[in-house]
């Protein structure tokens, strides 16, 4: 797959609002106009870019896949790798890790049917439920989300998370970068600024949200 396919002009977008950690702006940016031309219908797709949508099968193989080799090996995937800016500086083992954690931000981000834009999954997954009056997910499961000792794992319990917020409301941009910070940790590349850290960055958001309605029905 390579890397220096450029983007069609067509396909420009604005520069993302959010302030990701472990990807780049650019990077967010073609993430973004990624996920519009695969999830989108054409009218909706019109207010972003003259571009047209990818077939829906597309998103759904992808959806399909169980694994990360899987999700390299389809088509929805090698989109978004060509529209990725390229690193030319990058060793092999580097250009590795790069293929894995953008594999795994395609299998999570292809589940997401609605954007918010700057709406982190941490604070979406602590929002209160009408009906319950509780946060969308438990603090239980989501400590075991903030667990994940695996991608398989990671990939699993994130398409979970989101089937529990309905796959909407979440920005696709903070979702890649919970991902890539995950996956920069696991490698032991986590940061010395420890708000910087995913555990840190989850905990903040899903807590932030649930204090607000707490105290209010306190």
């Amino acid at each position: 797959m390579s890397e220096t396919e450029p983007a069609p002009a067509a396909e420009a977008s604005p520069r993302v609002s959010e302030r990701p950690y472990a990807i780049e702006r650019r990077e967010a940016d073609a993430l973004r106009r990624w996920w519009q031309r695969l999830t989108l219908s054409a009218e909706a797709l019109k207010v972003h870019t003259e571009a047209p949508p990818w077939p829906k099968g597309m998103r759904a193989t992808l959806r399909r896949c169980d694994t990360i080799e899987a999700a390299m090996l389809t088509e929805a995937f090698r989109h978004l790798w060509s529209l990725l800016p390229a690193k030319e500086d990058q060793t092999e083992r580097q250009r590795d890790q790069r293929l894995q954690t953008w594999a795994c931000i395609a299998l999570v981000a292809a589940e997401l049917r609605e954007e918010l834009p700057s709406m982190p999954l941490g604070a979406r997954l602590g929002q209160q439920k009408r009906e319950t009056g509780k946060p969308y997910m438990s603090e239980l499961r989501f400590q075991q989300m903030m667990t994940s000792r695996t991608p398989e794992e990671l990939v699993q319990r994130l398409r979970r998370a989101l089937a529990l917020v309905d796959k909407r409301n979440v920005s696709v941009v903070h979702l890649a970068d919970n991902i890539a910070l995950w996956w920069r940790e696991y490698q032991g590349e986590a940061s010395s600024q420890p708000t910087r850290r995913l555990g840190f960055v989850w905990a903040n958001d899903y807590f932030g949200a649930v204090a607000g309605y707490r105290q209010d029905n306190e």
